[in-house]
């Protein structure tokens, strides 16, 4: 895990533009993860790990947002909304992308058992 942070560090600083590199590193654990260069078990137990201690990761933000509380208070409202809509158009998003890949890799299957069936007819 640690040597993909680092990774990603490196390609951030290799990228002309600012792009967060703690996203850059998750983005390369997860192409490890999914090409196979990486097996699941080698990282399992710290992702365990992280996962029972997520709730204290989250309190640093917590306290920072404490500091801005006049101004969260004053666009409470569109705060509110803007987090509704975009919970919204999330679930609407990934719904929609769910069910299309879903029916593309569907239509692949039924395509490869009727050309396996059509090379039986012949």
């Amino acid at each position: 895990m640690f040597c993909f942070v680092i990774l990603g560090r490196g390609v951030d600083m290799l990228l002309p533009i600012e792009f967060p590199s703690s996203i850059i590193g998750l983005l390369l654990l997860f192409i490890a993860l999914s090409s196979g260069m990486l097996k699941q078990q080698y990282v399992e137990k710290i992702c365990e790990q992280f996962n029972r201690h997520i709730g204290i990761l989250f309190v640093p933000a917590g306290v920072a947002l404490m500091g801005y509380f006049d101004l969260v208070q004053q666009n409470l409202l569109a705060l509110i909304m803007a987090g509704s809509i975009g919970t919204v158009v999330i679930f609407f998003t990934v719904g929609h992308t769910y069910c299309f890949l879903n029916r593309a890799s569907t239509n692949k299957t039924l395509n490869k058992k009727s050309n396996a069936k059509q090379g039986e007819d012949k």
